[in-house]
């Protein structure tokens, strides 16, 4: 079984116009123009692992409202293990309006929505039982409202206890508080903001620095956006940079579970685990989901077929 941790999930709505003007009434009547999916950093590598052949994977995390029970069974059509906390607030609603003619992309997300203790409470006990078959725990994206931003240092703890491999995606005052419980692998982002651990990332340098510094704080290995390259520190102190070629970005959403989830298929998939080649087969879903106006992966062979325009050089630091 696969466990993903998705504790701030959201309803995602996309509506394509002809062009997105200001104070313009719109009217959407082809469904193609309308797209309605359950999203949520971890949520969308479970999906991933369903359309790439794994059979047993659970989605770990809270939903709020009678709207969550409209996202719990969009998540089930997809054959994923709904293992949720309800709560009382409404879960949150993100909406993108694409135009086409200019091309323009304007998201409205809401923040987050709110989780009692005893709700955290119930979450920790449920986790504890349900990762026991668990050879993987994929944890990622935000915390929401009223849950300590010590959470993911206590999941992790509970996993490492019970030998578990975990993959961390996280940011702020979560991401630094986690590190103390040496993850094997982190991906930090900063949607919201340039820092990471409170350092503002301008230069090369800026990244470099602080991948090292999360690998003495306890992570073993890290991974790092840089513009649309990949910083990759490995756990003999190498750093390494991917880079596409020839690429045309159309879509970023999805681009980033795709390439969690590809990392950790190929870890999966072979015996002697290489964690560049694995970087690789990341590296080339993140641009596969890139490329297409696609938000999950759908078959190996179309991603692989990407390999042949991404390149690794390691850096001398």
């Amino acid at each position: 079984m696969i466990t993903t941790v998705t504790l701030n999930p959201a309803i995602d709505r996309e509506y394509f116009v002809d062009s997105h003007e200001v104070m313009k009434n719109q009217f959407i009547y082809n469904h193609e123009d309308l797209r309605i999916y359950p999203g949520g950093k971890g949520l969308i590598s479970a999906i991933n692992f369903r359309a790439l052949g794994y059979h047993d994977v659970q989605n770990i995390g809270f939903v709020g409202g009678k709207q969550g029970l409209f996202f719990e069974k969009m998540v089930q059509e997809h054959d994923i293990i709904s293992n949720y906390i309800h709560t009382e607030s409404e879960i949150r609603n993100n909406v993108k309006i694409i135009g086409r003619d200019p091309v323009t992309y304007t998201q409205y997300n809401d923040y987050t929505f709110k989780v009692e203790k005893e709700e955290v409470d119930e979450l920790i006990i449920r986790y504890k039982r349900s990762i026991s078959e668990s050879g993987c725990i994929l944890m990622s994206g935000s915390v929401p409202e009223g849950v300590d931003f010590d959470i993911y240092q206590r999941l992790i703890k509970i996993a490492k206890e019970k030998g578990k491999h975990v993959f961390l995606q996280a940011s702020g005052e979560a991401l630094k508080l986690s590190l103390e419980s040496e993850p094997d692998v982190v991906a930090p982002y900063f949607k919201h903001h340039k820092t990471i651990l409170d350092v503002e990332m301008n230069e090369k340098e800026d990244y470099i620095k602080i991948g090292k510094k999360m690998q003495e704080m306890g992570a073993k290995r890290v991974m790092i956006p840089f513009h649309c390259d990949r910083l990759l520190f490995d756990k003999d102190g190498e750093v390494y940079q991917l880079s596409p070629t020839g690429y045309c970005i159309i879509n970023w959403l999805g681009a980033s579970d795709a390439y969690n989830t590809a990392y950790l298929d190929y870890a999966f998939q072979t015996d002697d685990f290489d964690f560049l080649e694995a970087n690789l087969r990341g590296g080339a879903a993140a641009l596969w989901i890139a490329e297409n106006e696609e938000i999950y992966l759908e078959d190996r062979e179309d991603y692989n077929s990407c390999l042949d325009r991404l390149e690794i050089n390691k850096l001398e630091v």
